[in-house]
């Protein structure tokens, strides 16, 4: 049988890609969500604190790019506007819904799952046309006999 050396290194790719998902996508996943929970929590009224704020913040981070890694993006930062942007989202409107009471209307779960996934939408179909943009530069400099890296950006 040829094609078994084949088999055998499509299968363990694909292995690779799923154990990637979970580790790094997931785990980037549990690692925001707790980071910003823990900050919102530390700077709230009673005050209780999951972590350090100094920890919370760069783990935050991690946790967007332990996401970028494990969904095969990484290389490609404008995607971290996609993880970042529902916490960016929650903060604003929690900030808003305490300074402005008659805001508390956009809590509604209808209307807050709107604003979520409106963000991470525009915030996604930008990444992917700054991306196609680019990619598409890259090919005609590619193709017109130009082999710099350099000279794409």
């Amino acid at each position: 049988m040829t094609g078994t050396p084949q088999i055998r290194e499509t299968v363990a790719w694909k292995i690779w890609i799923a154990i990637r998902f979970i580790v790094f996508g997931v785990g980037g996943f549990v690692a925001l969500w707790i980071s910003w929970f823990s900050l919102i929590f530390a700077f709230d009224a009673p005050g209780q604190r999951w972590l350090s704020p100094f920890f919370a913040v760069p783990l935050c981070f991690i946790g967007a790019l332990m996401m970028l890694y494990g969904g095969g993006q990484w290389g490609r930062w404008a995607y971290l506007w996609v993880f970042m942007s529902v916490p960016i989202m929650g903060s604003a409107l929690g900030l808003l819904a305490q300074n402005y009471p008659k805001l508390e209307f956009l809590f509604a779960t209808p209307l807050i799952l709107i604003l979520f996934t409106s963000s991470i939408a525009v915030c996604y179909l930008l990444g992917t046309k700054y991306y196609r943009r680019k990619d598409t530069r890259r090919t005609e400099l590619f193709n017109n006999g130009v082999q710099d890296s350099e000279s794409v950006k």
